[in-house]
């Protein structure tokens, strides 16, 4: 909802596809706006008070003359979730799929797109700030993104939500900006410096809506936990709360332009309402207020190859003494109390130490441990003859381009003489911008107190970031952080409930909701020292130990690469039933155990580092790891000769990066995942035109990439392949380069290598080693430009690959959730019709394929009667006793069933007859057969039983997920009111909140 500038009006979205206007002294109900075909979600007035935009799920942005309440002009935008206008130029900021973009609101025209590079799925929140300089933005990447306004270029990139932010806010002096997201959290910046100042912690949930008061000394935000809360902006103290009922359709919060009144949704009874509250910023912030406790933390992490002495050194740090510890398994961490204290605001300081196991197996999970380290410790031993400095170089890269302190050690100084002279370590650190070097020894305790004053000096308590939170938050945390550290961590799974009474039992005199104690664990567990588990009937655990879940997902990791056959893979029901001897599972009871492995592999799903793959002839799904594939190319001649494409060079934190290429170029629904070998992918588009890409070179914390496509593939499906590609590679730890291939006159090709040397040395020329004419180098980082209709082809593509991620990881979780043995697996028959060869592959490669993925067995003819020694009765036999049939309407599926074209032969004839006695039987019967269309009408694709009996549309491509998973319940028996089934498929459907 928006005020006008002058206060006079108040305009308020709405579900039922209007706007309505209000008297913002009286309350009054002025006018109704109706001219949208959907939801509204979102209003803003421009500067004057004379124009109104208003937007929603119809994709249209519409511009009224205010007053008139006529239309001035319609722009057309796919998924418009939030408005801002300039307060000094008439520019109009408009957020929503994948890309926010400011308009000329005299011109229509769009003056520049600010994230169309970006990695967005949506832009859920814009604002100016006051002086209408600058654009902040934020979205699902996590980020909050500050531009200039006239022209949309970057000038910072805010990192520090943990999920999806929903507003961002100016201060109304332009000093700070303020954010807010699905993590629980506020958090106040210092735009300018690129730096966070403080987290806010009290909302228990989704905190969604922010708004200034006049004059700034008051805060309001608004969450999903059915509270408003208010907040002194001279210190970021909580100073009131306000309940208002969560069931609102849409959240939000502001404040009158001059006055201290505040707007809020709610909701009474079955309406949304909207209150108006009176305030009085003079009282509120002088009374008394409710207690909380202001503190800062500094993560401290080791890192290192394995057997440097990370753990050793890690130990004596906390402990101040040695003791002998094997190579680390996994992570581990110590709170340094040495470098605690009190800031002289009160502020408490405490400094956590993790110790990162470094063998190259572990680093697939650690990589992604890494992004929130405050001071790293990278560890080396100086005593190795070979390079000794060789494994820093990768994990300073890991650690990226991040401001954070980095400190290089040489450890076991008492294990003989260092290979490398003070000189050369000093002339590395002074290349790679290591500003501290310290030589230290665990077992005699050389260099350790340096290296504390080291520590203490790049802390620096005064200018870290502190976190407000309230007294009962902080004891929460506090409590559990103790259970953690206990020698004996017993169980080390917990669920809320065992939680709840160790805590009453600590402190009985305490109270708190459990809603606190969920959201303070979520806090802990937003910064790795505890995980939330899931288990296979969908109930939450706490997971004390998190290093289990690293060790566990590293130790499937092991088990695939040990795969016989080089395929890098795993069944995935052994993997669940815990059929494979892993360390870690040692010691624990079944649901343990199920909760970590379920854990594990989704957490694999959730970050494209594999993907699950049925095979068709046992209806077994594996679980296959891409980056651990071990076959090699069969040397044979190439039925389609193959061009070289692109190049590029990624630098950064690399782990992943080609798995989760490999995975998502599978999952746009255009380019079909045909061949893997080692390190090479190759997909086929249409009919067989071949796309792939290998990884030509991998080095610490390096990849070189290279496209290749066949001779006869054009250049528009070169050029979806290549962005497609690029927009997957594209993420905020990771610098990439391209390198266009270059070709002179004679059509000699300039090799790859001394393109990038050329490049690299800056040089915007290379001369042809064939012929010697001298060539132009392209810019390597400029994006590719594509048409309107690529460049939207490109973004469906991308919403389908993400939306696909979504999928097979819910489809995972719902298959763990109501499948308990095999012998629970409900069997299904699949009725199609023969002769269309697309219609064929996608009832086998995409329906079939995702049944089987979600605990079902099918029964297709295309899998049963490939088998070797295939007897037709025994499919029939199978068909007859199927638990369902799922019969797939398109208008051939009708001739065939009208006898226009005869039925062939023996094996259609019983199916023809399978359904019609199955639909003349009882009401049960019936509900065993399962319509579904593909295409045409229902009268067109179905026979007459069947109508009006359609469970599911498929007829529309961007539905497909939705309309599957339905139909995968259905299979299982699961109505779609079960709250788990609910939850999952909320997760599939692509919206931002």
């Amino acid at each position: 909802m928006a005020w006008s500038p002058d206060g006079r009006l108040l305009a308020t979205p709405s579900e039922d596809d209007t706007v309505r206007i209000w008297d913002g002294s009286t309350g009054e109900h002025l006018h109704t706006i109706s001219a949208h075909k959907d939801d509204v979600d979102v209003v803003a007035f421009d500067r004057t008070g004379k124009i109104l935009a208003t937007a929603g799920d119809d994709d249209v942005v519409k511009l009224w003359r205010v007053d008139a309440w006529t239309l001035r002009t319609s722009l057309k935008i796919s998924g418009s979730d939030a408005l801002a206008f300039s307060p000094r130029d008439d520019l109009l900021a408009i957020g929503g799929m994948q890309r926010a973009q400011v308009y000329d609101i005299h011109t229509g025209r769009v003056r520049y797109q600010a994230h169309k590079q970006d990695s967005y799925r949506y832009v859920d929140a814009v604002a100016f700030d006051p002086a209408g300089d600058l654009l902040a933005s934020g979205g699902d990447d996590r980020l909050v993104k500050v531009r200039t306004a006239s022209d949309g270029r970057r000038l910072v990139t805010l990192k520090g939500h943990k999920a999806d932010v929903y507003d961002v806010a100016f201060t109304p002096d332009g000093r700070l900006l303020v954010s807010c997201a699905r993590d629980n959290t506020i958090k106040v910046w210092d735009h300018r410096a690129g730096r966070l100042l403080t987290t806010l912690e009290s909302h228990t949930d989704d905190v969604s809506s922010l708004s200034f008061a006049a004059g700034g000394r008051l805060m309001a935000s608004k969450g999903t936990d059915g509270t408003v809360r208010l907040w002194d902006c001279a210190t970021w103290a909580e100073v009131g709360l306000i309940r208002e009922p969560d069931r609102a359709t849409w959240q939000s919060v502001a404040f009158h332009p001059t006055l201290p009144i505040l707007a809020t949704t709610g909701r009474e009874g079955s309406k949304n309402v909207v209150h108006l509250w009176r305030l009085d910023p003079d009282l509120i912030i002088g009374r008394s207020r409710p207690a909380s406790v202001t503190y800062t933390s500094a993560k401290i992490v080791l890192v290192g190859d394995s057997g440097v002495g990370k753990t050793g050194l890690g130990y004596r740090l906390a402990n101040g003494r040695f003791k002998n510890h094997p190579s680390t398994h996994g992570q581990q961490f110590w709170v340094l109390d040495d470098l605690g204290g009190t800031r002289a605001d009160g502020a408490q300081c405490e400094a956590i130490l993790w110790d990162l196991a470094g063998q190259p197996d572990y680093r697939l999970i650690h990589a992604l441990f890494l992004d929130d380290a405050d001071i790293a410790l990278v560890l080396f031993d100086p005593t190795r003859d070979d390079d000794p400095l060789r494994a820093v170089d990768y994990w300073l890269r890991q650690l990226g381009t991040e401001r954070r302190e980095v400190v290089l050690v040489a450890a076991r100084a008492d294990r003989g003489s260092a290979r490398l002279a003070e000189s050369e370590i000093a002339e590395f650190c002074a290349e790679r911008g290591v500003a501290s070097y310290v030589t230290t020894s665990a077992f005699d305790g050389t260099g350790i107190e340096e290296l504390m004053k080291l520590m203490r000096a790049a802390v620096r308590w005064d200018e870290r970031p502190t976190t407000v939170t309230t007294a009962t938050f902080k004891w929460i945390k506090d409590t559990v952080l103790t259970l953690k550290e206990a020698q004996r961590r017993e169980p080390v799974i917990l669920s809320p409930g065992k939680l709840r009474e160790r805590l009453e039992r600590d402190d009985p005199t305490r109270r708190f909701t459990d809603r606190e104690m969920r959201s303070a664990v979520g806090h802990l567990a937003n910064h790795g020292y505890v995980a939330w588990l899931r288990t296979s009937t969908n109930k939450t655990r706490i997971l004390l130990a998190p290093e289990l879940l690293n060790n566990i997902a590293a130790s499937i990791v092991l088990e695939a690469r040990r795969n016989p056959k080089g395929l890098g893979s795993l069944e995935e029901r052994r993997v669940l039933a815990g059929a494979y001897a892993f360390p870690e599972l040692q010691g624990l009871s079944g649901a343990e155990r199920d909760a970590l492995l379920d854990s594990a592999v989704a957490l694999f799903l959730k970050h494209n580092v594999c993907f699950r793959e049925t095979d068709p002839l046992t209806s077994r799904v594996y679980l296959v790891f891409p980056e651990l594939i071990n076959l090699k190319r069969p040397v044979v001649d190439d039925t389609q000769p193959v061009e070289e494409g692109a190049a590029y060079t990624a630098t950064g934190a690399v782990e992943n990066v080609y798995a989760s290429l490999v995975v998502l170029l599978g999952y746009t629904g255009v380019f079909a995942r045909t061949n893997q070998w080692r390190s090479q992918a190759e997909y086929t588009f249409g009919d067989g035109l071949v796309c792939g890409f290998r990884m030509e070179a991998e080095r610490e914390g390096e990849l070189d990439l290279v496209l290749h496509f066949g001779a006869n593939v054009g250049e528009a499906i070169r050029r979806l392949f290549q962005s497609l590609f690029e927009s997957f590679l594209a993420r905020p730890d990771l610098t990439v380069r391209r390198y266009e291939p270059i070709v002179c006159g004679e059509g000699h090709r300039v090799h790859r290598a001394v393109v990038r040397e050329r490049l690299t040395a800056g040089a915007d020329d290379v001369f042809c080693t064939g012929c010697g004419e001298r060539l132009a180098l392209p810019q390597a980082d400029e994006p590719i430009q594509l048409a309107r209709g690529q460049a939207e082809d490109v973004r469906a593509r991308r919403r389908a690959a993400s939306q696909r991620s979504r999928f097979e990881e819910a489809v995972f979780k719902l298959k763990t959730y109501v499948i308990q043995d095999d012998a629970t697996q409900p069997t299904c028959f699949i009725s199609y019709a023969w002769g269309d060869p697309e219609q064929e592959r996608w009832v086998a490669r995409e329906l079939a394929t995702d049944l089987v993925k979600a605990g079902i067995t099918v029964i297709l003819d295309q899998w049963d009667n490939a088998r070797i020694g295939a007897s037709v009765p025994r499919f029939v036999e199978r068909v007859e006793s199927a638990d369902r049939v799922v019969v797939v309407g398109t208008p051939r599926y009708r001739y065939k069933y009208d006898n226009n074209d005869p039925m062939r032969g023996f094996v259609l004839a019983a199916e023809g007859d399978l359904i019609g006695k199955r639909m003349i039987g009882t009401k049960r019967s019936k509900e065993t057969v399962l319509p579904i269309i593909l295409e045409g009408s229902e009268e067109q694709s179905l026979p007459p039983l069947l109508h009006g009996r359609v469970y599911c549309d498929f007829r529309r491509p961007e539905a497909y997920f939705e309309a599957v998973f339905d139909l995968i319940l259905s299979l299982h028996e699961v109505p779609p009111t079960d709250i788990v089934a609910a939850e999952l498929r909320s997760e599939i459907v692509e919206t931002p909140k």
